[in-house]
């Protein structure tokens, strides 16, 4: 009896380890990217609040480390800009209650969007976890950003 369970755990362990190898399922992308996509729809109607402009903070570092991985092409300045265009919104937020995106921003995290759906769409489970284990390590260090250090 102890050898079928052990075979068990085994088998199991081997499924995850070659689910972490494959990109995630379609309706998973499919759902994270909508989630990511309203919470820009939202802000830039003004009917926007911190929760939905943080999943946008969350997608600019992800994006972020799974460039570094090798996923995804983007120009360095994208970063640049697209964190500018949240923190303009983090600071409207703060002065004036108003959780909003001006037009000149959204474009810039619609270009941000596009290329965390291809990330989405073509990163390996396994690759998306590290790169969570990543921002996770950021989150607790003194560092400004991850790309403030990086070269173009």
């Amino acid at each position: 009896m102890n050898r079928k369970r052990k075979g068990i755990r085994c088998a199991s362990n081997r499924t995850s380890a070659k689910a972490t190898l494959l990109p995630a399922t379609l309706e998973s992308v499919r759902s994270v990217s909508l989630r990511n996509h309203l919470a820009l729809a939202a802000l830039r109607a003004g009917d926007g609040n911190g929760h939905l402009l943080s999943d946008l903070i969350h997608v600019l570092y992800m994006a972020w480390y799974l460039r570094e991985a090798g996923f995804g092409t983007a120009d360095h300045a994208l970063f640049h800009e697209a964190a500018e265009a949240l923190e303009r919104s983090a600071a409207r937020a703060t002065a004036a209650d108003v959780w909003q995106v001006s037009p000149d921003d959204a474009a810039s995290l619609e270009r941000l969007l596009a290329l965390h759906d291809q990330q989405l769409a073509s990163t390996p489970v396994g690759v998306m976890l590290g790169a969570q284990r990543r921002l996770l390590r950021f989150a607790t260090s003194d560092r400004k950003t991850p790309w403030h250090d990086a070269g173009p």
